[in-house]
Formats: structure tokens, sequence, C-alpha cells
């Protein structure tokens, strides 16, 4: 505004001669034309002064500060465009009907605060509406200057700009720049400006977007310091290609930082002159679940290849005992020699424990890998149970095979669940005699550090060594013409490591194998071991408990009555009524209970009779195997559940933990 100011500078000096000149004072609507004739020199001038800020849309005005009073021009709402625009007023009073409400404000304060100041100089934009809506932008310019004899100032000189090119101008960039402003908000991630040899000449952004690296140390900084030299060679083939023929590039790429690995997109576009605009995009989630869906899929692929896998098994091991049973039945009938008949009986019971260990093979995976099989964990003194264990499978053991126990002196406690260690060392002893023709099998027991070590032995065939990482995989057998499900050693490593523990094998071809169990061991007090071992219960002493069997079919509860007289004092009823006034009567020291039943089933009795006790341990026995119908008994109060078939030993287990 320099050329402005020399021209108001050069009128303020061509005024000041026309005042003296005709020795009064002028207003402006009269004084800047009423020259006399020795002012014709200034007034040329003048005119060429006026014509000049004309030409920029400069126009003049004074104002009397001491009666406020106005003076304008018709030249000044021409040079301004006011006057097309309908915009004409006499004073300030008036102007302030033309101008823009929200700025109304705004010019009274500055107008007001320009008066009560000593220079009087001030700067004041404001806006007119057009009679048709135009809106025309108007800058003030004021300048006080004497008036009076005196030297004190009385009139202000004022020069307006119609200055609406410029602030449209102005608020096109400003519309722009917040345009631009929420696109880079709305961009998902942020952008890089890359120049051709991979630096990073800025970094754009949302608010609150966090990087992996702090903008201070990306700025400025080469690209091959931040990303390894695989991903800045894609980098930087890809910048001097978009460069070379202008079109887009798309590349997908991985940053590693403080060891975790992060994924990105990056859309690179040609910029200005010699650097590329690179949208960043954060596609980790993306690769997740990529990952995942692939996983999936395999997982899909080998569930379908397992159940087909599952279907040719279960069909093959179903049907060898089945047969076996049903075939041996029928020919037992037929023959009255009993020599035969115990012979063909063998036959059919050792079938009938194949087919019963392969329905509980199933049903304990399925319990296992759903979570709703519990562990019951207590203080275990293990080397009496390789004891017990030794002593069940002593009578199971081929002619030409000894089986031989291996453990230190003393007792060793720890807290597991006693009958699933013992499941497992079940299983790895039937795998061993099934595969020892001759030789030995070493059951024994070491503590090896912070662990005990349950491991079982054999000199039998071995395992290929390609086969022994898949040895634990369910359906995985050593020999197909060996029956079994190939599902045990599945089921055994589940078992251990919900126990805490890990499962392990070695073995050579021809040589034999070794299976271990390794449970996690801290020694305890002598005292808390012998409190532990004070509630082993002793057999002489529940010899003539009581248990009550609620059962509705008189052939169960026959089969019951010949495992159980000898050691208790069996008590029966047919169905749920009549198991409550037994109870009543009776009180027996545990209850044996069947779930379906006529009058009132095992589940109501049994909320019953925890209605009237919650110290008597029921166990509920039941055809059914389903896990909603256990659920069921165990919510209604029952301590156990136990499925038929059932064994003599599981049934004695059961209730030996229970009735001491």
């Amino acid at each position: 505004m320099y050329f402005i100011c020399s021209y108001l500078s050069a009128f303020s000096s061509v005024h000041n001669k026309i005042c003296k000149t005709n020795n009064h004072d002028y207003g402006v609507s009269t004084n800047l034309y009423s020259l006399n004739e020795n002012g014709e020199i200034v007034r040329e001038n003048l005119q060429k002064i006026l014509s000049v800020l004309a030409a920029h849309q400069i126009a003049l005005w004074e104002y009397d500060i001491p009666t406020g009073k106005c003076s304008f021009t018709d030249d000044y709402f021409r040079t301004l465009g006011l006057k097309e625009a309908g915009v004409v007023f006499k004073d300030i009073n008036d102007f302030y009907h033309f101008a823009y409400p929200e700025d109304i404000n705004a010019y009274q304060t500055a107008f007001a605060k320009m008066l009560a100041s000593e220079s009087k100089a001030s700067q004041i934009q404001v806006r007119c509406v057009g009679e048709h809506g135009e809106v025309i932008w108007l800058e003030d310019h004021f300048l006080s200057y004497k008036g009076n004899e005196e030297g004190d100032p009385d009139k202000l000189l004022a020069y307006t700009v119609n200055v609406t090119s410029q602030c449209e101008k102005e608020q096109h960039i400003k519309h722009l720049e917040e345009h631009n402003r929420k696109i880079i908000e709305a961009l998902p991630e942020f952008i890089f400006i890359f120049d051709e040899n991979f630096f990073i000449t800025d970094v754009l952004m949302a608010p609150g977007t966090i990087l992996l690296h702090p903008v201070e140390v990306l700025k400025g900084a080469d690209g091959r310091s931040i990303y390894s030299p695989e991903v800045s060679d894609l980098f930087l083939c890809n910048i001097r290609e978009c460069l070379k023929d202008g079109k887009l590039k798309e590349i997908e790429y991985p940053l590693e930082v403080d060891g975790s690995k992060h994924y990105f997109q990056a859309r690179i576009a040609p910029f200005e002159g010699n650097t590329v605009l690179a949208l960043i995009h954060d596609i980790g989630d993306r690769i997740r679940r990529s990952e995942e869906l692939i996983e999936a899929k395999r997982r899909a692929e080998d569930a379908d290849r397992m159940k087909s896998v599952f279907l040719a098994n279960m069909s093959h091991e179903i049907r060898t005992p089945l047969n076996a049973i049903v075939g041996f039945s029928e020919i037992m009938a037929l023959t009255e020699n009993e020599e035969e008949k115990h012979e063909y009986l063998e036959i059919i019971q050792k079938n009938s424990n194949l087919l019963l260990q392969l329905i509980n093979d199933i049903l304990d995976l399925s319990r296992i890998e759903s979570g709703k099989s519990e562990m019951h964990f207590q203080q275990v003194e293990i080397a009496g149970l390789v004891d017990e264990v030794e002593k069940v499978h002593q009578l199971k053991m081929k002619l030409n095979v000894d089986l031989k126990v291996v453990r230190p002196q003393g007792e060793f406690w720890t807290s597991t669940d006693r009958n699933r260690v013992m499941q497992v060392l079940f299983n790895f002893l039937s795998n061993a005699i099934k595969n020892t023709e001759t030789g030995s099998i070493t059951l024994g027991l070491k503590q090896e550090g912070d662990w005990l070590k349950l491991f079982v032995s054999d000199t039998g065939c071995g395992i290929p060594e390609e086969k022994l990482p898949q040895i634990f995989t369910r359906f995985e057998k050593l020999n197909d013409f060996v029956q079994g499900t190939g599902l045990g050693l599945s089921i055994c490593k589940s078992i251990v490591e919900r126990l805490g523990g890990r499962i392990e094998v070695s073995s050579e071809l021809g040589q034999g194998s070794t299976f271990a169990l390794y449970l996690p061991y801290q020694e305890i007090p002598v005292e808390v071991a012998e409190r532990s071992l004070s509630t082993k219960i002793d057999s002489e002493s529940v010899r003539h408990k009581k248990i009550l069997v609620v059962e509705d079919i008189e052939s169960n509860f026959a089969q019951l009555n010949i495992l159980l007289k000898k050691e208790y004092t069996i008590l029966w009823v047919r169905n749920g009524q009549e198991a409550i006034n037994s109870f009543i009567r009776e009180k027996p020291d545990l209850i044996l209970m069947d779930i379906r039943m006529p009058v009132m089933d095992g589940i109501q009795a049994t909320e019953k009779i925890r209605t009237i006790s919650l110290s008597v341990p029921i166990i509920a026995v039941t055809a059914y195997a389903f896990y909603t119908e256990q659920q069921q008994a165990i919510q209604a109060g029952c301590n156990a559940v136990i499925s038929k078939p059932y064994s003599l030993e599981k049934l004695k287990e059961t209730i030996e933990t229970y009735i001491g």
C-alpha cells in the first residue's frame, strides 16, 4: 500500500493549500471542488490524484470529529462500485444498514477505539450487502489532520479501498486450506512426500495420529535409514517409475520396529517437481485377517481330512470287536462244551472291553477339547501310585515279557489329578504291551529338578524316526494291523498339558521306545503329607457303609449289587420318590442315582434330597453320555456322573473318593 500512502500524503498537501487559499474551512463535499481562479494548478493536481486513486477503486471521504458528520461524494459510491449495488448512505449510522450483520459490532468497536486514540490512525475492514445480495468488501484507512488554528485534530481524512477481489481470493484460499485439512483429517493414516532420492521432505497427518517414528525424526530423513534395504529398493524403484511415467504406483511392505512387525500399503503419485506424494495406510489388520483366513482354511481342510480318517478308522475299529462279540455270542449259544463256552466268553469280554475303550476314548477327546473335562487337583503320593499301576498290569503281561519297576525310595507328593495321571500311565503301558513280544517293560519314577518324571520303556519294535513328530497326532498308528483308534496318545498329550506338565517320546526302530510324563514337583512339608496320607480311605472302615441304589431296571441293580455287596450294605429303590423316602428313613452314606426313571426322575430327586442334606454324596449313573444331561445332574447337586457302561474299577474309585 506504499503508493496509496504517497497519494494520500500528496492529497493532504493539496487539500491544505486549498483550505489556505480560500482562507476558511470547507467540507469535502464543497471544498474539494470549490476552488478560486488562483487555485487552478492545485485543482489540476488534485484531479490527477483522484483519477489515479479511482483507477485502483480507492475513494476519499471525511469525518468531522466534533460533530460526527461524514462527507461522501457521488464519486465515492461510483468509484467503489457501491452505487451499482444500490448501497448509498449519508453517514455512519446510515452505513450500518448496509453492513454485514456479523461485521457491525466489530466495525463499531474498532471505529470507537480509533477515535479514542491520539494518533487516530487505523485500518478497519467491513462487508456491505447490495440490494441483490452481492457482498462488497471495503477497507477503511484513517488519518487525522489539523483543521483549526490551535492545531488540534478535528478532521479525519479517510480513504476506502474496494478489496472484494482480494478478499474473495483469500476466502477461496482459506476454503481450499480447510477443504484440504478435512481431506487430510479424513485420510486413514498419513502422507509422506519423498524426493527422487527417497528423502522425506514432509509428513502430513490428521491430528492424533500416532507414528512409529517421531515426526521430527522423519522430516528430512533418508528413507533408507527408516526402512530395510529390500523395502528401500522397492520404494526407490516405484518413485522413479512414478516420476518417469506419471502414473500411480501401489506397493505393500513390512516395517519392523522394536521387534514388532507392521504392514503398510503406499499409494505413490507425482506431486511437485521431482517429488512424489505417498499415501501410507496401515494394513496390519487386513494381513492378520488374511493369515487367519488362511489358517482357518487349513484347519477346515485338516478337519475335513480328519473327519474322513475318523469315519474310516471308526468303521473298522467298531466293526472288528463288534463282529467278534456278535459272532461268538451266537457260537456260544450253540455249543454245550463248558470249556469252549468259557473260551468264547473270554473272547467276548476282551472285545467288549476294546469296544468300551474305543467309545471312552472318543468321549474323552470330545470333553477335553471342548474344555468340559474337569481336573480334580489334590495332594497325591506318586511313588505309591506307581506301585498300584504296577500291580494292575503284572497280570496283563505276555509270557515272554517282564514288567519292572524303577523308582527311588521314599515318598514324592505333588498336587495333581490322580486318576488322570493313572489314565496316562495305563495308556503308556497298554501301548508297550501291544508292541512288545519279548523282553521287558519298565515303569519308572525319577526326580529331575522341579519335575517328577514318570516313564514307560519297552524293548518292543520301536518307532520309525519319521513318525516320531506325528506320534501324538490323532489317529496316528504305528501298526495299522494292531487294534486301536490312534486317539490314546493324543488324549494323553491334552491331559498332561492341562495338568501343567509335558509329554515326551524317544525311540529307536527295532530297539524299543520310552514315553515320559513330566509333572511339576514342589516338595511339601512332612506334616502336610501325613495329613494327606491320613485321609486315605481305610477299606475296613467302609465295609459296612450303606449305599442307596436308585435304579428302575432290575438287571442294572443286580449288576451293581454283585459288584458292591461284598464291601457295602446295598439298599434298592425303583424311582426318585422312593429314593427320598428311603434316604430319610435309612440315612445312607452314598447314593447311586439313575437319571431317567418313572414317577420322579433322578434330577428332581437329587434336588429334593439336597434340600434335606448338602453333605451326602450323590453319584449320577446314566446311559446318556451327553454333556447337557451331565451338566444338569451336577447343577441339581450330584457330586459326580458315571456313564454306562462303566468298569468295576472306575465305579469303586469314584465311590471311595466320596464315601470316606
